[in-house]
């Protein structure tokens, strides 16, 4: 498998789009995102208005740095806003340990700071592009997946795992077949949510809710925003079904 230079890669993960004028609409069907997601915690902690902390850990579309402004514009701080909006009543952080240019047992290597100390109620790992990218033997991905998941689970967080981004430039010269079966796999044998971003995002490319192609370079930080806000609403919709 072809390895990437890292500039020609975030060229083509985020060098596509056109940007709407208005926010668009981008919900996608039921099937993609209510994968009979279980949050426990996080459903119990809202049934009591609770406070709920919630880590996001992975690379650099958790750390926002597409965006222009990746401390507002990140999935993990638009995903806090809205699920303040959503649950004015409880308490709700988000930390965004996002990382760019880490494979996952990079990630694994780091949970003892970044998402342990926090004890939080829900930990939502993005993982899986990089390692596709950078052609990680596929078993030493899906071992430290396995590794990171016992981990977590040992530690009683609730978990969300997501896997990577979609562009059709991307996909046509990267292979994530492999990577995204290790991730259903892996999700299915240790009863983990797996919210499917791949899915999610080939939806909205394949439907012209976003174009991942032939993006000017001054409206690349405006699309970046505009998904990262996508993913958040998203995510705080699975995670309010996870909670009925």
């Amino acid at each position: 498998m072809t390895r990437l230079p890292l500039l020609f890669l975030a060229v083509v993960l985020w060098a596509p789009q056109v940007v709407a004028a208005e926010a668009p609409d981008c919900r996608v069907p039921s099937d993609i995102l209510q994968d009979d997601p279980t949050l426990p915690l996080v459903a119990e902690r809202l049934k009591h208005k609770q406070p709920i902390t919630i880590v996001a850990i992975g690379g650099a579309t958790t750390a926002g740095v597409a965006a222009a402004n990746p401390a507002q514009q990140s999935y993990a701080h638009r995903l806090e806003v809205v699920l303040r909006q959503r649950y004015p009543d409880v308490p709700i952080t988000v930390l965004n340990k996002g990382v760019a240019r880490e494979t996952t047992q990079e990630m694994v290597d780091r949970f003892d700071r970044d998402v342990y100390a926090p004890s939080p109620t829900l930990v939502i790992w993005e993982t899986g592009t990089f390692d596709a990218a950078r052609a990680v033997d596929v078993d030493v991905f899906a071992g430290a997946l396995e590794t990171g998941i016992a981990a977590l689970q040992e530690h009683h967080f609730d978990i969300l795992l997501m896997n990577m981004q979609y562009s059709r430039s991307s996909a046509s010269i990267i292979d994530f077949a492999p990577y995204l079966e290790a991730m259903e796999q892996r999700a299915d044998v240790d009863d983990v949510y797996l919210f499917r971003r791949f899915e999610m995002m080939r939806y909205w490319s394949e439907n012209d809710i976003f174009q991942f192609a032939d993006v000017p370079r001054e409206q690349r930080a405006a699309l970046a925003a505009e998904v990262y806000d996508c993913l958040a609403q998203r995510l705080a919709d699975a995670i309010e079904y996870a909670a009925r």
